[in-house]
Parts: structure tokens; C-alpha cells; sequence
């Protein structure tokens, strides 16, 4: 087999040389920790003290704290007075956040016996249940919610529980 040397230099000089025209970019990576977000309930909710008909009725807790009644249900004044959920939310100055809150109703129990309510329709103080930690990294909101009553419903202290969530935005 004969070689043509022309033709072979012809090629060796017709080839790219790519390593002459690599480039190399030393590039940084990042990471950015937030601290963790929580959660804790400063105020309990409390529907207050009321008295019950022969008719099936509803006690509307604003987030506000305000109380409104439907049906047979009669708000008092007795002790212990209404009061909405309060929580406070800690994490990372300035950052949003989202509140979940239950979605369907939970049960509360009477004390001592077997007779239940539930209740539903929670809601927050925050527009579109969204809050901002502020620049020291906290923020609080209040939760609201409907109790409903059935008739007749027998007396006693009902009690149950629900969570509530927040999450980073």
C-alpha cells in the first residue's frame, strides 16, 4: 500500500485543531439555607357560651373574633367568652408564606359523653390565606371558623382539634 504524502498533509491541515479554541469559565454554585418555618397557636378557638333550641342552628366565629348565630342557637355573654384561633409564624425575614386550613369539618366531642358537632368553613384574617414573615421573621394571623349545632343539642363543654398548616410560598 503506497501513501501519498501530499494528500495525508493535506488532511492533517485541513482538520480542526479544537483544542486551540476551547475555553474553560471557573463558574461559582450557590446555596441559599432559609431557616425553618413554624408554626404555634397563641389562642385557642373557642365558640363561647350559648344555649340551644328545638331548632338546628349555626355559631359563626369571624377571624376577627365576631360572633353571629342562625337557627335555634342564642349567643350569651357568660364566660368563657368567643375567641378566634390566634397562631404565630417564625422562619426567614421577608419571605411569603401559605396557610392551609382544614377543608373538611372536624368533630368536637362532648366532654364525658358521646354527643358530637362539627365544625367547618375555616378562615383566616390573611387575604387569600397568604402571609409575610416581617424583618425581624415573624408575623401572627387569627383562624374562624362555624360551629353546627344540632337541635336539642345536649349541654356541655365540646372539645376536638385541627390542624393548621404553613408553608413557605
Amino acid at each position: 500500500m503506497k501513501v501519498n504524502f501530499s494528500k495525508l498533509l493535506f488532511l492533517l491541515l485541513a482538520m480542526p485543531f479544537v483544542t486551540a479554541f476551547a475555553q474553560t469559565e471557573n463558574t461559582d454554585a450557590f446555596a441559599n439555607i432559609v431557616n425553618p418555618i413554624t408554626i404555634s397557636e397563641t389562642r385557642a378557638l373557642h365558640f363561647g357560651t350559648l344555649s340551644v333550641s328545638a331548632t338546628a342552628g349555626t355559631c359563626v366565629l369571624t377571624a376577627a373574633g365576631v360572633r353571629s348565630q342562625t337557627g335555634g342557637v342564642t349567643l350569651t355573654s357568660f364566660t368563657p367568652t368567643a375567641t378566634s384561633a390566634a397562631y404565630t409564624v417564625t422562619g426567614s425575614a421577608n419571605l411569603n408564606y401559605a396557610i392551609t386550613l382544614p377543608a373538611a369539618p372536624i368533630t368536637v366531642t362532648r366532654g364525658g359523653g358521646s354527643e358530637t358537632m362539627t365544625v367547618s368553613t375555616y378562615t383566616s384574617n390573611k387575604v387569600g390565606n397568604a402571609g409575610t414573615l416581617n424583618g425581624s421573621a415573624t408575623d401572627t394571623f387569627t383562624v374562624g371558623a362555624t360551629l353546627n349545632v344540632f337541635a336539642n343539642q345536649m349541654a356541655g363543654l365540646y372539645q376536638g382539634n385541627f390542624n393548621v398548616t404553613v408553608a413557605y410560598n
